[in-house]
């Protein structure tokens, strides 16, 4: 226990955004804290009845490896809820997010069945950068539903609720309000080996548990190796894509052609995450990680990675 203690005073816990440190805290186990953090969120005390995690939906797009429901929660008031995180941008956002929220929807129904038996299904996207479509709202927390256009009041259905946290708002915003219990859960998910989540921390009970169980996550060493991985994945990635978007900008302006930017980037970002995929995949096979979680983390399919692992 106090060398797991001792993690929080090095700033050393894992950060909750990333994905597998996200499922290891908001396990079955923990679906008490989850269920505040849902309740917070939606302003509407919930409790949670069961939760499912790693629920594949359709890919999207070709590059798109990775179409993972983060957590889906079934609460005991008859509602479905979705929980994703999203650490980068991606094309089509708003519409991703939508996606998500109708491959929940759909898949309550077998086919014959009445449309009667699907249930309200709230999903929650947390992202860690700002969409353009929502420029100029700052308020957090704000539920996205159908309605009319006349009145802006009148509510098709109660099934579609979106919301949509931008972590960057949030910070801003609890400059602003520090007692807003969204932003408070925001700034534990997004660093919480930052001095004003200690402080949080002594002021809300339900945080307060929450780095507890993080602390005892964090000394998973086996799940802080994966982590780290993920971590540089996004780093280099985004450098990658830096890069790329640079060669293309000066092959573009070199030949005089849009078309030398567009494939300057295609190019280099290709180029970037092939390698990166590869380098990460040969750390965790000489840490005999299974096939499956490097599969998770790289997206390389399952051939590659037994391809690797007998030439290795």
């Amino acid at each position: 226990m106090e060398e797991k203690r001792n993690l929080r005073e090095q700033g050393k816990l894992l950060l909750p955004k990333l994905d597998v440190v996200f499922h290891a805290l908001f396990r079955e186990e923990n679906k008490d804290i989850l269920g505040v953090l849902v309740s917070d969120i939606i302003k509407e005390e919930v409790k949670i009845k069961t939760i499912d995690k790693n629920r594949y939906v359709n890919i999207i797009e070709a590059d798109d490896k990775l179409g993972v429901m983060d957590i889906r929660a079934d609460l005991k008031n008859d509602t479905n809820c979705i929980i994703e995180i999203q650490l980068k941008p991606c094309k089509n956002e708003p519409e991703r997010i939508l996606y998500y929220w109708a491959d929940a929807y759909a898949r309550q129904a077998k086919r014959g069945e009445k449309y009667k038996i699907l249930k309200k299904t709230i999903s929650i996207a947390i992202l860690d950068h700002e969409l353009e479509e929502l420029k100029g709202i700052e308020e957090i927390g704000v539920k996205w539903q159908i309605r009319d256009e006349l009145t802006g009041k009148r509510i098709l259905t109660d099934r579609l609720e979106l919301i949509i946290i931008e972590l960057p708002k949030a910070r801003r915003k609890y400059r602003e309000e520090p007692d807003n219990a969204i932003c408070q859960w925001m700034m534990f998910m997004d660093n919480p080996n930052e001095s004003e989540v200690i402080q949080i921390m002594e002021e809300n009970k339900n945080i307060k548990k929450a780095i507890e169980e993080l602390e005892q996550v964090s000394g998973n060493e086996k799940l802080r190796r994966i982590a780290e991985l993920k971590e540089k994945y996004i780093r280099d990635e985004q450098a990658s894509i830096e890069y790329a978007q640079n060669v293309g900008y000066k092959d573009g302006y070199k030949n005089g052609e849009e078309e030398g930017i567009r494939k300057g980037e295609e190019r280099g970002i290709k180029k970037g995450k092939n390698e990166r995929n590869i380098e990460i995949a040969k750390n965790l096979l000489s840490q005999n990680i299974d096939i499956e979680i490097i599969e998770n983390v790289t997206g390389l399919n399952k051939a590659e990675i037994e391809k690797m692992k007998q030439e290795a």
